[in-house]
């Protein structure tokens, strides 16, 4: 026996199949964006770093992005790291391609004695296109500043060695 509602006229099946249509349709345009999944950031010097005399490079990098870099870099000139990190992680999230800011996260986290952090910053920067010689230079000298600090002398020769290529072919 089929139970009837009150008021039903055999259509009640088809009202509840477009209201959860309805439903789903909008449930599905109001999901959010995905951000970007990748690595969090790790490191990033400024003030007197290896990564001081780095001129970003704004060619693609949203003013929002540039903003917090250069909030970042005030942050870190008067010793406030944390507050430079967290400026960093914003920027990033927002120009996760960005070379740049991953060397300034990267003198932030040498500054933080995080040397190993810093030194996988700083190659992660190394990776990325641009072919920016001061940048690169700028890398290297934080890669051999972590070195140091964690004892690989090879490690540290290899960027030395990298480094004085690099000042010979910008001077």
């Amino acid at each position: 026996m089929r139970r009837q509602f009150v008021g039903s006229t055999g259509r009640w099946p088809l009202r509840w199949a477009s209201l959860l249509a309805a439903v789903v349709l909008l449930t599905a345009c109001a999901a959010p964006t995905p951000r970007d999944t990748g690595p969090a950031p790790e490191d990033a010097v400024v003030g007197d770093s290896p990564a001081a005399s780095v001129t970003p490079d704004t060619g693609g990098t949203p003013p929002a992005a540039l903003a917090l870099a250069e909030q970042a870099a005030t942050a870190q000139r008067t010793g406030d790291l944390s507050r430079a990190e967290q400026r960093l992680e914003r920027a990033l999230r927002i120009a996760p391609r960005d070379a740049t800011l991953w060397n300034q996260m990267a003198a932030v986290r040498l500054d933080q004695g995080r040397y190993q952090q810093a030194e996988r910053l700083a190659e992660r920067s190394l990776r990325m296109p641009g072919g920016d010689r001061a940048l690169e230079l700028a890398n290297w000298r934080l890669l051999l500043a972590a070195r140091e600090a964690l004892g690989d002398t090879a490690g540290a020769a290899r960027a030395r060695e990298q480094i004085r290529r690099l000042e010979a072919e910008i001077a």
